[in-house]
């Protein structure tokens, strides 16, 4: 686990002359430093209970921290001390219902009050927030949930921390639930298969190679699977999720690129095809480099030619669903291909069975400074597929860019307005 470090905000002179931090009135205080279990030494431990609270030591009519130096007001830890320390005077704590999770700061502490240092708690504030709000920093945090204080009302509610919420409070593992991992995939194939007519996000192979952006958590249910997408505002039951309609293409007509209406996809086609001194090869592990090498190119240009920001976060989110796809096509059951061109991978394409009839297209990546090579490994790879009847490609996310390309192969469904 990884230990918590940030920058402190108050000046040490200031604390030195406080008689606020590190003394409790009540022996058992609850508001007592914890230590992270990273946070923890050999010589630290006799000084803490088993939550990870530093036991007090009597101090004239209140308690002390083990670590407080009464004499001269100094830590004997300090450069030890714990997360929670030098968080303060900011605190985390539960709202009155424990429905959510606050970041808020301390009026007891001089500084908080002190009306010539708004400006810079409110700076501290937002980069302090915005750290916190990190999963992995939230994560550390949360598998110490005493970590989280009570409510208090000398508090000042400053925000909502989200992502600790969803760790601690609506976390789905207290439900049962579990998140998706490769052996789960026979118990998701058997409930996808009975379906009568499962989209593109209907399978474990989309569930799988997204779940570093948006974590599947599922469990057995009476009937099926009861599923959760992790997003960034909490979770969503995965029957509730707004969905895009695929498009779907007689693999005949892709393979083909036959007839009037398939002239300027044929003639990009042929034109790669005769152009280029090309290799057209099956995907192999030892390419994953190379291919990764080519999205982040392909995601530059992509960026540069489309300036809907939404776009590119969806182009910069999709790294680790390619990435994943790569390093795990052969348990996926995935069909890769690449392209070769001077020894150098300039396309690659990977799909898988959704039905009986239907062969999905789930990622096409090309160097389109080659003209017609998307053309050219999008009707190849269809050519293989020669046993299915349907090519899905997916659906377009609600992007215009990805809806006018797709509708340029002349889908049967959705249908062409």
């Amino acid at each position: 686990m990884a230990k918590l470090t940030i920058t402190q905000i108050i000046p040490g002179k200031l604390c030195l002359s406080c008689d606020v931090c590190c003394r409790f009135i009540d022996r058992n205080a609850s508001l007592a430093p914890l230590f992270l279990s990273a946070e923890i030494t050999t010589k630290i431990k006799p000084y803490l209970d088993k939550s990870g609270r530093v036991k007090l030591k009597p101090f004239r009519d209140m308690h002390a921290c083990a670590f407080f130096n009464t004499k001269n007001n100094r830590c004997s830890v300090y450069s030890k001390r714990p997360f929670d320390c030098r968080l303060y005077p900011f605190a985390i704590m539960f709202d009155e219902n424990r429905e959510n999770i606050i970041l808020g700061i301390d009026k007891k502490c001089p500084f908080s009050v002190n009306a010539g240092n708004e400006a810079l708690i409110k700076n501290y504030f937002h980069y302090l927030a915005d750290l916190l709000e990190k999963k992995e920093i939230a994560s550390v945090i949360a598998e110490n949930p005493s970590f989280i204080g009570g409510f208090q009302d000398d508090v000042i509610k400053l925000s909502y921390l989200d992502t600790l919420a969803k760790l601690i409070i609506n976390n789905p593992e207290k439900s049962g639930f579990k998140q998706i991992s490769l052996k789960d995939k026979a118990e998701f194939d058997n409930l996808f298969k009975n379906m009568e007519n499962p989209d593109s996000s209907q399978n474990f192979v989309n569930l799988y190679i997204w779940k570093d952006k948006n974590p599947v958590w599922w469990k057995k249910k009476d009937k099926g699977l009861g599923m959760l997408l992790e997003t960034d505002s909490g979770y969503i039951d995965f029957d509730s999720l707004k969905k895009f309609p695929d498009y779907v293409y007689f693999r005949e007509d892709i393979s083909g690129l036959k007839g009037n209406k398939y002239k300027h996809k044929r003639a990009s086609y042929n034109y790669f095809s005769k152009n280029y001194k090309f290799q057209y090869l099956p995907y192999r592990q030892n390419m994953k480099g190379d291919c990764l090498k080519l999205f982040s190119k392909w995601v530059s240009a992509r960026k540069q030619k489309f300036l809907d920001l939404y776009y590119h976060k969806l182009l910069e989110d999709s790294f680790s669903a390619h990435k994943l796809a790569m390093e795990n096509f052969k348990a996926l059951g995935l069909t890769g291909r690449v392209i070769k061109i001077k020894n150098e991978i300039a396309a690659y394409t990977f799909g898988f069975e959704l039905k009986k009839d239907t062969f999905c297209i789930l990622l096409e990546v090309c160097n389109l400074n080659f003209k017609g090579i998307s053309e050219f490994i999008f009707s190849e790879f269809s050519k293989e597929m020669s046993r299915y009847k349907y090519i899905n490609a997916m659906d377009d996310s609600g992007l215009e860019n990805l809806r006018i390309s797709k509708l340029s192969y002349h889908p049967i469904y959705p249908q062409q307005m």
